[in-house]
């Protein structure tokens, strides 16, 4: 309607019908002594809006009348081109009356305004005949605000119901209804009303609960759409109730004579087919939406963005059949209540993530949100801070009885094994000999070493730091790691790869400062991962190809961990219960190793971009060792490295030690005298000896870790 200066140059035509003499005085005629009252006070209000020129459009603009959604939903789509999950504001387009079946409208009105079309925005005759039904039913049944009414409510006021409220509100929906038609603020209303579970406007709610267009809904689902418009709160989760509100409104459709009682017989009760009611990757979704910037440039925009994502369905599914077949079967009796897993690329593209064994249930992210204490596993930035300042594998230490600052730390079995390299140490992950490398080292050192590789979570510095008493997430874990399988650091975890656009297969680009040095040791710290999957404490997780790992579980067995890598896939797996009670004897070596294992051998089956050998992400040069941690001064491992250095092969008698090779020898050609003969039998018997000793060696490798209880 054309406006000038804030006020109509035209009335609205209800407002002239009203007007004109005749009709007045039938009206007011069919009207009680107090609707008369409430009738004049009506027209005294519009007086006060028209004569005193009351042009309230900077308080109550009308763009406001279309409410904005605070972010703007977003329809996630995996790497397969194919939605999966949808985020944001519940909210959709406006909806226009053209487009919605007179049924859709009929129920609104019959309900909520059935004079919508002929007051002037407000209607006393509706407040008595609402006050007149709710004095009889003894409670409050029925509202006598109308449509226009509502709209200004949920546009400009709050929810108190003080009379200054009340009368704000009759004044500010009589300026409305002479700048916006009656089909605009009934299209406005439908599109900004609340519906429950978070969907706010028709086009929002019908997807949300039919998982259908608006053009769709047939009479009985526009009539629960109404019943849940009256009381969304109580009836969006309880569909017995709300349909016997349904119930109610066709009932007033058909006494407001805009339904024929002849169709009752043919209408069916309404289903509700809720369309974000079981997404797929829901978890991967609710992280991912949780760290994107979604605040509306346009607040009235209400298109929702289309986010391409790094997320795989088909591992996303694999993932879950390895948590459930694993904990399903072994969970209950170990008393192993829920898990976490997050695979990634060695580049940070997480590809699946569950935080729980049902999103249904419990919609905390336990590989996201959760912060637990992750036991051994964080041994591996005390050897990495070791090996990047002068460590070796083959260095020596003595498993022994330590104290420090008055705490001893005790092995998992509570015993000791004597002289150790440092390969053996990590792979039966031997607590005294990580302590002894954390002070030597220092433990701000680690604590960087950490840091550096995207563990942002608090580091306490004490003693005890390098067993892991500092809690931190599964997905920092996992991403550490993958700097390891990288060779590059930080792995910095991302999901999207574009938006609205869909960019190319495996495209995307990782986070800015990703991969951005590389990381000295990493290869080290891979043979000692990889000597815990052959030999240590993760032989569970022992792929057909090479694999690499850690194990790590807390105290009285509240937490338990396996994080590592094959190919190109880096994954981590934690094991416990939400309420931080104890399983029953379970370590990362034995369910989580156990997950990791079996979504790793169907993942490199049905994996279409796994590749077997370990990708190297871009990295500039490496930063100065002194940036990464302090140099290691050989000489400060006096009190801890064995003071007598132990013969390698009377260490590999002793303990069983892999870290001392025998070279092969090469077979001579064809024997051509005597000298030769003898020489070649000196050398056959030589071979025998080496043969022998090799699987001697082997088996006491074997004894050796299976005689040690450290297997965490």
């Amino acid at each position: 309607m054309n406006v000038s200066n804030g006020l109509p140059r035209a009335f609205p035509p209800a407002l002239i019908a009203l007007l004109q003499p005749s009709q007045r005085l039938r009206r007011f005629g069919s009207l009680s002594g107090l609707a008369n009252t409430l009738t004049i006070m009506s027209f005294g209000l519009l007086a006060i809006v028209v004569t005193l020129k009351i042009t309230p459009r900077d308080d109550y603009p009308i763009e406001q009348t279309l409410r904005a959604a605070v972010k703007r939903p977003l329809v996630l789509i995996g790497a397969d081109g194919q939605q999966f999950a949808e985020r944001g504001e519940c909210v959709a387009e406006p909806v226009k009356l053209a487009e919605l079946p007179p049924h859709v409208v009929d129920a609104v009105l019959a309900m909520e305004d059935r004079r919508f079309y002929r007051h002037f925005g407000i209607d006393p005759k509706g407040i008595i005949r609402a006050a007149k039904r709710n004095y009889e039913a003894g409670s409050v049944r029925q509202g006598g605000s109308t449509i226009t009414q509502q709209l200004v409510k949920i546009s400009y006021l709050s929810s108190a119901t003080t009379m200054q409220r009340k009368v704000e509100e009759a004044l500010v929906a009589l300026w409305l209804e002479m700048h916006l038609t009656k089909d605009q603020i009934l299209e406005r209303y439908l599109s900004s009303v609340y519906f429950g579970e978070g969907c706010f406007g028709l086009r929002a709610a019908a997807r949300h609960f039919f998982d259908k267009p608006v053009g769709e809904l047939n009479i009985s689902e526009a009539a629960l759409m109404v019943a849940l418009l009256r009381s969304p709160t109580r009836l969006s989760n309880n569909l017995d109730d709300a349909r016997i509100d349904a119930s109610r409104v066709i009932r007033a459709m058909v006494q407001d004579g805009r339904l024929d009682a002849a169709k009752l017989v043919d209408l069916e009760p309404a289903w509700l087919d809720p369309g974000r009611g079981h997404e797929f990757g829901a978890y991967f979704a609710d992280w991912l939406a949780d760290g994107m910037q979604t605040e509306m440039s346009d607040r009235h925009s209400r298109k929702p963005i289309q986010v391409h994502t790094t997320f795989e369905p088909g591992l996303q599914r694999i993932a879950e059949k390895a948590v459930h077949g694993v904990l399903d079967k072994q969970g209950p009796k170990l008393n192993a209540g829920q898990a976490g897993l997050i695979a990634m690329r060695t580049d940070g593209r997480v590809v699946a993530m569950l935080g729980g064994k049902d999103w249904q249930t419990s919609q905390f992210n336990r590989a996201v949100q959760a912060r637990r204490q992750p036991g051994s596993s964080f041994k591996t930035f005390v050897y990495l801070t070791a090996m990047q300042a002068g460590a070796r594998p083959d260095m020596v230490m003595a498993d022994e009885p330590i104290k420090i600052d008055g705490w001893e730390p005790k092995n998992f079995g509570g015993g000791y094994s004597g002289y150790l390299t440092l390969t053996q140490a990590y792979t039966a992950s031997v607590n005294t000999v990580a302590v002894k490398l954390s002070e030597a080292v220092g433990r701000q050192a680690v604590i960087a070493t950490a840091h550096n590789l995207g563990i942002n979570s608090p580091l306490v510095a004490n003693p005890s730091l390098p067993l892991g008493t500092s809690e931190v997430s599964l997905l920092e874990m996992t991403s550490a790691y993958a700097a390891i399988a990288a060779g590059a650091y930080p792995v910095k975890p991302w999901g999207v790869a574009g938006l609205d656009i869909r960019p190319a297969a495996g495209g995307g680009i990782p986070p800015k400062g990703s991969g951005a040095w590389k990381l000295a040791g990493a290869e080290t710290m891979r043979e000692l991962m990889a000597s815990v999957v052959n030999f240590g404490s993760g032989r569970a997780a022992r792929l057909p190809i090479p694999a690499y790992g850690k194990t790590g579980t807390s105290q009285e067995f509240r937490d338990a961990w396996f994080i590592g890598f094959a190919g190109n896939l880096v994954v981590g797996v934690w094991v416990g219960n939400d309420d931080d009670t104890p399983m029953r004897g379970v370590t990362g070596g034995s369910l989580p190793a156990q997950i990791w294992s079996a979504f790793m051998r169907d993942a490199m089956k049905a994996d279409t971009r796994f590749e077997k050998k370990l990708p190297q992400i871009a990295a500039f040069e490496a930063r100065p060792a002194a940036a990464v941690a302090p140099s290691l001064k050989l000489a400060s491992l006096a009190t801890y490295v064995a003071v007598q250095p132990v013969a390698p092969r009377k260490a590999a008698k002793r303990a069983g030690s892999f870290a001392t090779e025998f070279r092969p020898r090469e077979r001579d050609g064809p024997v051509t005298s005597r000298r030769a003969e003898r020489r070649e039998v000196r050398r056959d018997r030589d071979r025998r000896e080496d043969r022998r000793e090799r699987r001697e060696r082997r088996n006491s490798q074997r004894s050796f870790f299976d005689s040690l209880f450290s297997m965490d």
